[in-house]
């Protein structure tokens, strides 16, 4: 029976072909139909294929965690409003007492933003700040190269071209009215609305910081690869808020423009190190992202220390290795070079730990074949690290010393001060506050402590 039903196999293209040969061209026809039905039923599918593909389980993943993320984020930005808002009452005070709320050097920040606000042209503020006889009269010094205050100028800048869009769109941008305050005091206007500079600078903190949520989300859900990391991530930055930003409290301070820039630049990093061969792209991104921290902070530059103190401690055990170490280090000096220019020549900068750690750091790295000689991998590390200790601290007080900058000593001695007897005036000032004091044992007390000594506003 096999041999039959092969020989019946056999034989079916010899029948096509004979009856192609008598002129019946039938056979043909069908088989043309059926290799067109055939033909036809991929193309049919394919629209099928593309309109699934959309609806991925990657795809619904990425959109619901993005979704969520947007959700946190606006979620975050009402919570830190309301409780500003209980606090200072902001809405019903008159334009003077709001700006009499940023306390200390708040009010020094938001002066330089209302400068510019209150100039005749975008320019002519920007050139009055840069040339400003008052902060430290009788010296004329540039507000730009001599504080961190990027933030006021790009803000400035954002209010008057929201002003004018809206003018000529013909939409109110705020609301006035009188508020009647009773025990014989005078009434005062009130406006509500971002027409107001004060409402619109506070209010553009508060929606950075609330994009910074979702930062942490979506940073919490890429690190542990689930939307249930987020959520955690979201979670623990809720419970612990008192201790995690006091933006709430203190909206000007410099650490509420840099804070969303860290978790950027924590997530960029984090992606370099997990990707094999990153990209120049992803190199550029992270030294924009350094740049847009290290710009509105004069503290940044201990963050990315101890950043840069880490990253050295997993390349020395092998966790890193040589050329991807050396792609971040070089990204670090591009972008503190860019701030040095941008700042118009802060000495401060290339006069600090972080600069001088950077230059040590590299050239430990670009040497490491040299110092391993043949000794034990524990020896090396331990010789590696004081190099690096050492000739950190050599290289600053060289720095400081060949370009004359002591403005900086303060912050040395704040940390002297906590291990040792020092006291001068600058530490005093500092350690009385809480923010500069050890953390507590127990971290509910530190938690209630914190609302309040937040709100002096202390650098």
């Amino acid at each position: 029976m096999a041999v039959e039903g092969k020989s019946r196999h056999r034989e079916l293209p010899n029948k096509e072909q004979s009856g192609s040969m008598d002129g019946h061209p039938r056979h043909r026809q069908r088989a043309s139909t059926k290799g067109k039905s055939r033909s036809q039923h991929p193309e049919t599918s394919q629209p099928r294929t593309k309109r699934s593909s959309y609806l991925s389980p990657d795809r619904v993943k990425a959109a619901s965690a993005l979704i969520i993320a947007a959700f946190v984020g606006v979620l975050h930005w009402g919570y830190i409003s309301t409780l500003f808002e209980n606090d200072r009452h902001f809405s019903h005070l008159s334009t003077l007492e709001r700006e009499m709320a940023f306390r200390t050097e708040m009010g020094l920040y938001y002066s330089y933003f209302k400068s510019i606000v209150e100039a005749p042209s975008y320019f002519s503020g920007l050139h009055l700040i840069m040339n400003d006889n008052v902060t430290e009269y009788p010296s004329v010094i540039n507000t730009l190269k001599r504080f961190n205050v990027y933030p006021e100028v790009i803000l400035a800048g954002l209010f008057r071209i929201y002003i004018a869009t809206m003018r000529a769109v013909g939409i109110e941008t705020k609301i006035c009215w009188t508020v009647n305050r009773g025990n014989d005091l005078s009434p005062v206007e009130s406006c509500e609305g971002l027409g107001d500079p004060a409402y619109f600078y506070v209010t553009l903190i508060f929606i950075l910081n609330g994009a910074m949520m979702s930062l942490f989300y979506i940073y919490g859900t890429y690190l542990s690869g689930s939307r249930l990391g987020g959520f955690m991530t979201v979670l623990c930055f809720f419970y612990n808020h008192g201790e995690s930003t006091r933006v709430m409290w203190t909206p000007p301070l410099r650490e509420s423009f840099s804070y969303p820039f860290l978790v950027l630049q924590m997530s960029l990093l984090t992606y370099i190190l997990r990707t094999p061969t990153p990209g120049r792209r992803s190199l550029v991104v992270l030294c924009a992202s350094n740049i847009c921290f290290m710009l509105p902070w004069q503290f940044a530059q201990f963050v990315l220390l101890t950043q840069i103190a880490s990253l050295f401690a997993i390349y020395l055990i092998g966790y890193l290795d040589s050329e991807k170490f050396l792609n971040i280090l070089y990204t670090h000096m591009v972008s503190l070079g860019l701030c040095f220019i941008l700042m118009f020549g802060n000495s401060m900068l290339l006069t600090s730990y972080y600069a001088s750690s950077l230059v040590v750091i590299c050239v430990i790295a670009m040497s490491r074949e040299f110092l391993k000689l043949k000794m034990l991998p524990l020896i090396s590390w331990i010789l590696q690290v004081l190099l690096w200790i050492l000739g950190t601290i050599a290289l600053k007080a060289l720095t400081s010393t060949i370009l004359g900058v002591r403005d900086d000593a303060h912050i040395f001695n704040i940390l002297k001060s906590k291990f040792t007897s020092y006291k001068d005036f600058d530490t005093l000032m500092y350690t009385c506050a809480p923010e500069f004091d050890f953390m507590e044992n127990e971290v509910r007390k530190h938690a209630s402590s914190n609302g309040q000594s937040g709100r002096r506003g202390l650098p």
